[in-house]
């Protein structure tokens, strides 16, 4: 059954008209006939509303089979906070899980015991373990720029505030406060704060209406925000930032993968062409560093926040407690400085 013809279904076991469920759902009738003829598909808050009136899970709404669904990594994006700041050599955050520790042995052995004194985190948008392990002949550039792949699971919502929220915070949503598609400004201790508090200067580097450019304001440290330009002025404001070597850390986003994956599905040409855009971008930065930081002990993370998955129509989705939404890989590797 379609995913349309599943809520048709669970509406007339209820003995609810379309007129009745759009009521409930605050919406149209017109709606309603929409998603029962696969002609659009209800969003995360929708879905989320149907499962409460249909008392089913949204697995079975979607027609997901636990049986064959993919096992959910185990190691939780939470623990990627501490293991930064243990590069560093500096405090967690308050809140902060317990660091990974395949990053932080990778750490201690590529730099000889001593602590990294520069870190650049690339984040892509939504590039899901799956993607990666499909089309991994598109990462051949990223993987020569990388020395250790951690698989990790991100947390539910798996939406961009939430994650990145917890990335950077080291804390569950329910702890920093974003369970939800909003951008607030998290006000318990992130990663920025901790770096701050140890006289580290922090710079990022963002574009348009994205999560980075909002939840991690009101802090003491370098935003560098593009309304126009896109992921254009963003890699050039990177390159400049990098070679006036000024900032300890260093956050680059580009959301470009996302933004085509939502409209034309996460495997349609167009969004695959922005994942390769995404690779290339990430050796080049990669490169940059390497050639022009040569004194700096340097960590680089290729550090994706979600991943995604196709829904009718086409286009792509996440935001699901599913493995295809959860499963993430990150990629580092640090180049240690060379001594005069």
């Amino acid at each position: 059954m379609t995913v349309g013809e599943k809520i048709q279904k669970y509406r007339k076991d209820l003995g609810l008209s379309q007129e009745e469920l759009g009521q409930k759902l605050l919406l149209s009738r017109q709606t309603v006939s929409l998603w029962e003829k696969d002609q659009t598909a209800p969003t995360l808050d929708n879905l989320m509303r149907l499962k409460e009136i249909f008392g089913v899970s949204i697995d079975e709404i979607l027609g997901v089979d636990n049986k064959t669904e993919m096992a959910k990594n185990k190691n939780s994006l939470d623990s990627i906070c501490a293991s930064l700041a243990y590069a560093m050599g500096i405090d967690p955050p308050k809140h902060a899980a317990p660091k990974n520790f395949e990053l932080t042995n990778y750490i201690d052995k590529v730099f000889d015991g001593k602590k990294a004194d520069r870190i650049v985190m690339y984040n892509p948008d939504a590039i899901a373990q799956w993607i990666y392990q499909k089309y991994s002949h598109f990462f051949d550039d990223t993987k020569e720029h990388a020395e250790i792949e951690i698989p990790l699971a991100t947390v539910m919502p798996s939406v961009t505030p939430v994650c990145f929220g917890t990335m950077y915070t080291g804390a569950q949503p329910e702890v920093h406060g974003i369970q939800k598609y909003e951008k607030p400004v998290i006000t318990i201790d992130t990663l920025f704060d901790a770096l701050i508090r140890a006289g580290k200067k922090c710079a990022l580097i963002t574009y348009g209406k994205c999560s980075l450019s909002r939840i991690f304001l009101e802090r003491d440290m370098d935003y560098y925000h593009f309304n126009e330009g896109g992921i254009t002025a963003v890699n050039a404001k990177a390159a400049e930032v990098i070679l006036r070597d000024e900032h300890d850390f260093i956050l680059i986003y580009n959301g470009n993968y996302d933004s085509v994956m939502h409209k034309m599905g996460p495997e349609s040409v167009e969004a695959l062409s922005e994942l390769r855009t995404n690779c290339h971008v990430f050796s080049w930065i990669s490169e940059l560093i390497k050639n022009n930081w040569q004194h700096h002990n340097t960590l680089v993370g290729f550090a994706m926040d979600h991943g995604c998955h196709e829904i009718d129509g086409g286009c792509g989705s996440h935001g699901l407690d599913m493995a295809e939404d959860i499963n993430i890989v990150h990629l580092y590797k640090g180049y240690p400085g060379k001594e005069d």
